[in-house]
């Protein structure tokens, strides 16, 4: 096995793949980014799994909805931390992250 999940345990990449298989039968169009330990490599048999998810199909939601909804995808055996955006959202997100990487002034006027 290669990609992305081939370094991880067992546990967690079946894990991984239940929930990707759900969440492909339950949003037509969506994004999942793994982010924590198990996207730096130092994770521990019992991490977590940490995910953000992307679909406007979740914007009619509000944040602790989509949690829910997406927590029910996921295999209950295994603690996942799940995080939802729209598009518009998670382009917010990567922006604010850029800003905090490279961060120029910001000088309250007002």
């Amino acid at each position: 096995m290669s990609g992305p999940l081939s370094k991880l345990s067992g546990r967690h990449r079946r894990a991984i793949e239940t929930f990707l298989a759900h969440v492909r039968s339950a949003l037509k169009d969506v994004e999942v980014y793994l982010t924590g330990s198990l996207a730096r490599g130092d994770w521990l048999e019992d991490s977590d799994v940490d995910l953000i998810v992307v679909s406007d199909e979740l914007g009619h939601m509000p944040p602790w909805e989509r949690y829910a909804f997406l927590r029910r995808l996921a295999p209950a055996d295994v603690a996942f931390d799940i995080i939802a955006y729209t598009r518009a959202e998670f382009e917010c997100f990567l922006a604010f992250r850029e800003w905090l990487q490279n961060p120029d002034p910001l000088v309250r006027l007002l």
